[in-house]
């Protein structure tokens, strides 16, 4: 009996086989035929990627220098000072590549109307959702940037059926929702993109019995870890300016992007989310009839408070909605429903990320009614689980849940 470890350089011929996932699609865009109908891990090895790609050796006297001007830091000179303090090298440098996928989509969401890359792709994602053009092309972007990074072992998308082996090197597994709310698209209201880095697991297979499915269920169990192991995560903002918010687990730090120098600036040091923070409840009131009674009850309730009732604020996209609560305060809700029971967030890309960013900065986020439960704790069950989030303001977080709590008592 034969087992063979699928870690670091060693990669299980049938593994990279199941995981290997052909990604199939109209020329949307900048995308030609012939590449879209190229597996997406063969696509990644097609792209120029140096032996040691990443940013050029600096000095550690300009490591902990301001860079490109007096105050002004930019990521790149963030990172790598963070290399002096612990972080891993391959992280930052998956990190500064997903920064540069991010520039790239800002980029593509400004041009969308001038380039035609509005409206429906005439296709669904993993998720069963809709895609927009935008949606295919970005996933494209983010998979190409982190495969050129040489750093990541396998990719999770929103826009991909099934993880991705993109490198039998890479020491991380990179989730993204290359767009969230892309619904937004046409009407140029701000969307994001989010996403979570984790540290690779182990995949033991035993080739002499394993079938197919049954390595693919196995390496899926390194994709499917809870949120506390997560070793980065964060989120862009595509709006008035194109802020990437990110956390290497020590702090949260917003960078905001400076079209005249194509860099981000750090704009946000150490950011907490304001506690008390603004008066200010967040969700879908479409949805409000399908809430639970006591969540409805509770809702209108702080809308109508007096004399002093809640503001009532609400994008329709996770990175716009959080970026204000973690910077107002307050408390965003996206509950289970009628029509959706489990949530309609997914776990591992978007509601861990959002989970990790919110406790870093001194917030809360929970899952469930009635019960304080940890987003963190919640190990997904599959790929592309949907999950609820309760996420703000840490006392506003457990006002609700002990009103919750109270009412099924």
């Amino acid at each position: 009996m034969a087992c063979c470890s699928y870690r670091g350089d060693i990669a299980h011929p049938v593994a990279v086989r199941v995981l290997a996932q052909r990604v199939s699609r109209a020329s949307l865009g900048e995308r030609t035929a012939s590449s879209a109908s190229a597996p997406l891990n063969a696509r990644c090895s097609a792209l120029s990627r140096p032996a040691l790609r990443g940013r050029p050796q600096v000095s550690c006297a300009a490591a902990a220098a301001p860079s490109g001007g007096v105050g002004v830091r930019t990521l790149t000179s963030w990172l790598l000072a963070q290399e002096r303090v612990g972080l891993d090298r391959e992280l930052a440098t998956l990190l500064d590549s997903v920064a540069s996928a991010c520039r790239r989509i800002s980029s593509l969401v400004a041009r969308a109307p001038l380039d035609g890359m509005v409206g429906l792709a005439a296709a669904s994602n993993a998720s069963g959702d809709e895609q927009k053009k935008l949606d295919v092309i970005a996933n494209d972007v983010f998979a190409g940037a982190v495969c050129d990074s040489g750093r990541c072992n396998i990719l999770v998308s929103e826009e991909e059926e099934q993880p991705v082996l993109v490198s039998s090197t890479g020491s991380y597994i990179a989730c993204f929702d290359p767009i969230d709310g892309s619904s937004n698209i046409d009407a140029a209201v701000p969307t994001g993109s989010i996403f979570g880095i984790y540290s690779l697991g182990e995949c033991i297979v035993d080739e002499d019995v394993d079938s197919a499915a049954e390595v693919l269920d196995k390496c899926l169990v390194n994709v499917r870890q809870s949120g506390n192991e997560l070793a980065a995560a964060g989120y862009c903002l595509f709006s008035s300016s194109t802020v990437l918010v990110l956390t290497v687990k020590s702090g949260v730090f917003g960078f905001t992007l400076d079209r005249t120098r194509g860099e981000f600036i750090l704009s946000h040091d150490a950011v907490r989310i304001p506690d008390p923070g603004q008066r200010i409840v967040s969700g879908n009131l479409g949805n409000l009839l399908r809430w639970s009674p006591p969540l409805r009850t509770y809702f209108q309730s702080v809308l109508c408070a007096e004399p002093n009732p809640y503001s009532y604020r609400y994008i329709g996209a996770l990175v716009g909605d959080f970026h204000r609560t973690l910077l107002y305060g307050g408390l965003w809700l996206y509950p289970p429903d009628a029509t959706a029971p489990q949530g309609k967030a997914r776990l591992l890309y978007e509601v861990a990320p959002m989970a990790l960013l919110a406790e870093q900065a001194g917030g809360m986020a929970t899952w469930g009614e009635g019960a304080q439960l940890r987003v963190l704790d919640v190990v997904p069950k599959s790929t592309h689980e949907r999950c609820p989030l309760f996420v703000g303001s840490a006392s506003e977080v457990i006002r609700l849940q002990q009103y919750l709590a109270a009412a099924r008592a």
